[in-house]
């Protein structure tokens, strides 16, 4: 399946309402049958970087909809490299 990273600019969240949309990240990748990776948010929680299993970039648009979040864009990852190819 394809892989995608989804960037979202994100409203304030407490550490309680980010445990919610996580699991709605997860209850709504179960109804698409998709995947989550991984996130990654930034420091000041204003930013995130999603990677997801979809079969298409406007999968995770609709997931992004069924979950509540945002995006800013979808953008389809290709050649995966990291510095143990490279010793």
């Amino acid at each position: 399946m394809p892989r995608f990273m989804v960037t979202r600019t994100l409203p304030p969240l407490s550490s309680e309402e980010l445990k919610a949309v996580g699991k709605n990240v997860v209850a709504a990748c179960d109804q698409l049958g998709m995947q989550w990776i991984r996130s990654h948010v930034t420091a000041d929680g204003k930013h995130s970087f999603c990677e997801f299993d979809a079969p298409n970039a406007e999968a995770c648009r609709e997931h992004a909809h069924v979950a509540g979040l945002p995006v800013d864009e979808v953008i389809p990852l290709g050649l995966q490299i990291g510095p143990d190819q490279f010793k």
